[in-house]
């Protein structure tokens, strides 16, 4: 396949770069070249690839900033959308929005389906939610993927690092660590992501929404014992609580993979394997 994927030369486009290698052509331009927001330079991107399916990696996922500029976070997460996707349906190309696990409020103590009803709780959230709707309302042949707590060797671009790089930092500088313990997720790796979505691609699944977070659940602070027990590493954690953040997130966004079990697609690994 012809893959055409912005927002590409980020962490899960690092990723999918080096999983797609040997098996598709992976064209990614620059934000440079194509910003998702500009819908002439989106189209032209497009015209000129002629991709079987199109990848809109691309998003402001900076949660505070998010919340301090809704409109940005919009522009680039719902109108980027409808821009990429829009392009996608006209070339005939199938469409792929990666999304996220702020689309709920995390009041589920058991996780979500890939069917359960959005409810974000902070704009970022809103901002992705909106993106999922107008990318099903303009491509039909779309795939909506989702993750939660991406991690990866490439590190994310728009927020400095990942939560894993951070705490080996801090752990190497001696430094101490406070961590949120009530605030529930399905680590994701983006290597495993990346895999994900080409897997979904080569067998030809139909259009929905599809979780690809790495299987388990653990509370953040969980998470950070885990990355330091794996790394060897020996640091001062400590718990702490979410109540009066400047930005409210889920208490549980645990991701469950329904729809791929059905279509009997290989189970995710679990998170701790996957951080190993």
């Amino acid at each position: 396949m012809r893959l055409l994927a912005f927002g590409g030369w980020g962490q899960l486009g690092s990723e999918l770069a080096a999983v797609a290698r040997d098996r598709h052509e992976l064209i990614r331009p620059t934000r440079t070249e194509a910003d998702v927001t500009d819908p002439d330079a989106v189209g032209r991107a497009v015209a000129d690839a002629r991709p079987d399916a199109v990848l809109n990696l691309a998003a402001f996922h900076q949660v505070e900033r998010c919340e301090e500029d809704p409109g940005a976070a919009l522009a680039v997460n719902a109108v980027g959308a409808w821009n990429v996707a829009h392009s996608a349906f006209l070339a005939g190309a199938r469409s792929v929005y990666v999304s996220t696990d702020y689309v709920f409020d995390g009041g589920e103590p058991k996780g979500y389906e890939e069917v359960a009803p959005v409810h974000p709780i902070n704009a970022y959230g809103v901002s992705k939610a909106a993106g999922e709707m107008l990318c099903g309302l303009v491509c039909p042949d779309s795939l909506v993927v989702r993750g939660s707590g991406l991690f990866g060797h490439a590190g994310s671009s728009g927020k400095g690092g990942n939560f894993v790089e951070t705490v080996l930092a801090r752990a190497a500088a001696g430094e101490p660590l406070s961590v949120v313990d009530d605030q529930v997720i399905s680590p994701t790796a983006a290597r495993d992501m990346a895999e994900r979505v080409l897997l979904l691609l080569e067998r030809d699944a139909p259009p929905g929404i599809y979780h690809a977070a790495n299987a388990g659940r653990c509370s953040w602070f969980e998470f950070a014992r885990a990355v330091l027990d794996l790394a060897g590493l020996s640091a001062e954690v400590s718990r702490r609580s979410s109540a009066g953040d400047a930005v409210k997130r889920p208490r549980c966004s645990v991701l469950l993979h329904t729809t791929s079990t059905a279509l009997g697609l290989p189970p995710a690994r679990s998170w701790r394997e996957a951080l190993g």
